[in-house]
């Protein structure tokens, strides 16, 4: 007896088209990190697990609309070259990401320094261009500041977007004798920095805007 299967049945499997079925290959519990599914399941996962909870993302909003208010930056020191301290646009911005982050901004801990405002681990940076939405807790920075003429040596500007849509900062012209704490549209943000490029958005990481894993320490 030949051994292998029973040669009527070869032949009704050669003449039907069956074959023996193959184990179906089921997709992973959890998409890759960083993939176009993982934000969707990490949002879905966040409405379940977090129900009537505001991401991570809004609290930096709120932070934003707050400092504007309470103008609580202090003297504006600009920061004129890379890891120089300073009190400026930067500044502000770190600081509004660490207070919504919860570790509170540095004047409500007593500290000069940022814990997670300046970490580049948190977020991921693209450049934006017309058509791409900006959204609550955004870090928008710009190649020419909108609150002067566009010139060639001048150094980028920064604000943050907050809850209500509207992009704050911190900034101080030489013909000013104080700082200002701006609040203005999107469009206006950006109308000096019209060419790809020239506006760079920075937004929370899905894995921390939505709790599926811990702040790095």
């Amino acid at each position: 007896m030949r051994r292998g299967l029973p040669a009527a049945l070869l032949l009704a499997i050669a003449l039907t088209g069956c074959h023996p079925a193959a184990t179906p290959s089921r997709p992973p519990a959890v998409p890759p990190l960083g993939s176009r599914g993982y934000e969707s399941w990490a949002r879905e996962q966040f409405a379940r697990r977090h129900p009537g909870e505001k991401p991570a993302d809004q609290p930096v909003g709120e932070a934003a609309v707050r400092f504007h208010r309470s103008r609580p930056m202090g003297t504006f020191k600009l920061a004129t070259r890379l890891g120089q301290p300073g009190n400026d646009c930067s500044d502000f911005v770190a600081c509004c990401i660490d207070e919504g982050l919860g570790v509170k901004a540095r004047f409500n801990r007593g500290s000069n320094r940022h814990l997670y405002g300046e970490d580049l681990r948190l977020v991921t940076e693209t450049l934006w261009r017309p058509g791409v939405r900006s959204q609550v807790g955004d870090a928008v920075a710009v190649r020419h500041s909108p609150w002067y003429a566009p010139v060639e040596e001048s150094c980028w500007h920064v604000g943050v977007v907050g809850s209500d849509g509207m992009v704050y900062d911190f900034v101080k012209l030489r013909r000013w004798k104080q700082a200002r704490y701006g609040r203005n549209s999107f469009d206006w943000f950006v109308r000096h920095s019209p060419s790809a490029g020239q506006v760079i958005l920075a937004r929370l990481r899905p894995e921390y805007r939505y709790h599926t894993r811990p702040l790095p320490p």
